[in-house]
């Protein structure tokens, strides 16, 4: 066996019962030459935490190992351990059971489903437990059977006992609990789609504001001479258009400061010993800790009489309920922090990072910034963490909504050969331009995947210049040479399919650490805060990937009027029925068919009678497209980022299958001059549906024109200069 440092089961050494640590036919077994996969760490770790010492230890020590020799995934194991260790602790509470002896599981389920125990919990809630301890109880009595017979009596007692299927049928309200849920997020995704678009355009913007502010804070900094005495204001002016003569709308107005001169200023709010530090400079005022930092004073506007957008993240900082440890302070701060983010519909931790410096200050300053917050009236700036931070909710938004991906798929993407490959494509033949085109795809390994292989993922040309620029910040912040690598690091350690992915130069990394799907959400939500989301009954809606991914392929289905079995390929979906579920009809969509937009869709498309093609036939499909269209083509208006077959039979214009490049305007433009004309020659003729095809078709091309100006308006907004006033 090997030594407990290399092992972390030997860690439960003498405190689970010693059949448990070396139960046959499963990694701790002996005798085990890797044909059973080893209990992960984090497994361990929440069985240390979280069950040892209640009465049902044993029985969760078993069930991890079986589980795992029985292939199931990390993340299913630690799912059935969390929910059976939080039931079966209320629940024993509740009847007064001592031990795992007085569980009598025909009696004691049937009367939890019933609601005889515990009336409070919902039934999604008791559907959950009964699934897991049935799961759970079966897979044991399997690995029970195949021991040897006189082998069985010393495991039987630790095994959860099995519940016949009649003590228990229709007390399971499958069909009905399922399709609440199902109405839930289709209501969550109503309120998404109408704005899906807006979503992308509206974090590029956002991006931009912080970028700028990023390049201003520079450029003071640059600007300031050895004998500067701090605090230095600066400003600079946000919105408008000096090409265009458009004048800006508002000046936002800051300070640069050090820690010296920040506590000289406030010397009430400090220690008379810590004013006397700043003053001599030593200690925590020292020359290398005395580094500046920026804060926010105000906003005014310089246009009209709307009060001004300032940041919208300040009340965020202000609050501090971003980074690490978003409810520190007193029991009373703490409430206040808890009741101004349900305000705004939030809960637990929406904007926790897991890793260091994101959305908040490096662990060496947070301390004393934490506390210069409480004593200044403005806002205290992380710039380089905000950029970061910003930069990251971008990259994900992006992802999220022009592939679809998981969260999972998108923590896997790295910077390695392995997983962006550049495909090198001749020019089509007969084109004007016959120079090389070059294409690029993700190489991921999907949700189900049981082997490492990968599946494709292609992107657009926005895409990889973020990622490029993701690459840049990220060689920065560890201060590389020109040329090398990004540093290697484990990937995250909680996720649940850790294990099959190994230390690498992951995209989604800071400080050394792999960055978690909860830290990716709330980057993303940090960068989109303020964004207003709700359900038509008033509830407001909070973002999360998975959501995204929904609002993707109803967005898809119901707007772009793809096939359902097409959009299941492109999520890698191997269920169809999960993919029309996905991509059914919101409420919003049924409320508002008379709406010009929706109106578009209904010329279009019925989901109901929506045609799910056989294999044959899509693999017909398939190779009638190869090579003329898809991934290895050109396409009018952008580039189509469906692999393999043209999911809207040539038509690509209006297809969500290909992203917008505003340099290929002019062909949609074109093509939008001809649909006009054969609107005439088709009403002139008496092909009314043919006319009305060349509508739709006009309107599509108008939609795909609006959303070039939407990249163009963020693409430029990129690039607008600056100009800061530093004040003497």
């Amino acid at each position: 066996m090997p030594h407990a440092e290399s092992n972390p089961w030997q860690r439960l050494r003498g405190k689970v019962a010693a059949e448990i640590l070396v139960a046959p036919r499963t990694a701790v077994d002996p005798s085990n030459q890797g044909q059973w996969p080893e209990v992960p760490h984090r497994v361990v770790f929440y069985l240390e935490h979280n069950v040892l010492g209640k009465p049902w230890r044993d029985a969760l020590a078993l069930l991890a190992p079986i589980m795992l020799a029985r292939r199931f995934e990390v993340t299913s194991v630690f799912n059935k351990l969390s929910t059976l260790h939080s039931r079966f602790g209320r629940l024993f509470e509740a009847l007064g059971l001592a031990g795992m002896e007085d569980w009598n599981a025909t009696k004691h389920v049937p009367m939890y489903l019933k609601s005889e125990i515990l009336p409070g919990d919902t039934p999604g809630a008791r559907k959950r437990f009964w699934m897991d301890y049935n799961s759970a109880s079966k897979a044991m009595a399997s690995w029970l059977m195949g021991l040897p017979e006189k082998r069985r009596p010393g495991y039987e007692r630790f095994t959860l006992p099995v519940v016949p299927p009649f003590f228990v049928e229709g007390l399971i309200r499958d069909r009905e609990i399922t399709e609440r849920q199902q109405r839930t997020r289709k209501a969550e995704t109503g309120a998404v789609v109408p704005r899906f678009i807006a979503i992308r355009s509206e974090a590029h913007l956002r991006f931009n504001r912080v970028a700028r502010l990023r390049r201003a804070y520079r450029e003071a900094l640059q600007n300031l001479g050895s004998e500067t005495r701090f605090p230095v204001t600066f400003s600079y002016d946000e919105g408008g258009d000096n090409e265009r003569g458009i004048p800006a709308q508002e000046r936002l107005w800051f300070k640069i400061w050090d820690r010296r001169s920040f506590v000289q200023a406030h010397p009430e709010a400090y220690y008379w010993r810590t004013v006397s530090y700043a003053r001599t400079g030593v200690g925590a005022f020292a020359t290398d800790l005395n580094r500046p930092f920026v804060e926010f004073v105000r906003a005014e506007r310089l246009v009209g009489d709307a009060p001004p957008a300032g940041l919208w993240f300040a009340d965020l900082l202000k609050l501090g309920v971003v980074g690490q440890r978003p409810y520190y302070g007193s029991a009373e701060n703490v409430r206040e922090k808890r009741a101004w983010l349900a305000s705004w519909g939030y809960a637990n931790r929406p904007f926790r990072s897991e890793v260091a410096g994101l959305m908040t200050w490096p662990e060496a300053e947070i301390t004393f910034m934490r506390c210069a917050q409480c004593r200044c009236q403005g806002v205290l700036l992380p710039v380089e963490s905000l950029y970061a931070s910003a930069l990251f909710g971008l990259m994900a938004i992006d992802l999220f909504t022009t592939t679809g991906a998981r969260i999972n798929e998108v923590m896997q993407i790295r910077l390695t050969d392995g997983c962006i490959v550049r495909l090198k494509m001749p020019a089509p033949p007969g084109s004007e331009d016959q120079s090389v085109r070059f294409r690029y795809v993700l190489r991921l390994v999907p949700k189900g995947e049981k082997t490492n292989t990968p599946k494709d993922y292609f992107i657009g040309e926005q895409t990889k210049r973020l990622l490029v620029r993701v690459a840049q910040m990220l060689g920065e912040h560890y201060q590389l040479e020109p040329g090398q690598a990004l540093p290697s690091v484990r990937f995250h350690a909680h996720n649940g399919r850790a294990h099959r992915f190994g230390s690498a130069p992951y995209l989604f990394q800071y400080s050394g650490g792999h960055m978690s799907g909860e830290t990716i959400s709330s980057c993303m939500r940090f960068l989109l805060h303020g964004m207003v989301f709700k359900t038509l009954q008033g509830k407001l809606v909070i973002l999360k990937s998975h959501l995204l991914r929904h609002a993707f392929a109803t967005h898809v289905v119901q707007v772009e009027k793809i096939p359902v079995d097409v959009v299941g390929a492109w999520l890698h979906q191997k269920d169809l029925a999960t993919t029309d579920y996905y991509s059914k009809p919101t409420e919003n969509m049924v409320a508002e068919a008379a709406d010009v937009y929706l109106a578009r869709i209904a010329t279009q498309i019925d989901v109901d009678k929506a045609v799910l093609r056989s294999p044959q036939e899509l693999q017909q499909l398939y190779d009638e497209a190869r090579g003329k269209a898809g991934t290895l083509a050109d396409v009018i208006g952008g580039q189509c980022v469906s692999h393999g077959y043209c999911a809207a039979k040539f038509a690509c214009v209006g297809c969500a299958g290909k992203v917008p490049d505003p340099a290929k305007r002019g062909q949609v433009e074109k093509h939008k001059q001809w649909a006009s004309l054969q609107v005439g020659y088709a009403t002139k003729e008496g092909l009314l549906p043919e006319a009305e095809r060349m509508k739709q078709l006009m309107r599509d091309c108008d939609g795909e024109l609006a959303e070039m100006d939407l990249i163009e308006s963020y693409q430029k907004d990129e690039e607008r200069d600056i100009r800061i006033q530093v004040e003497p």
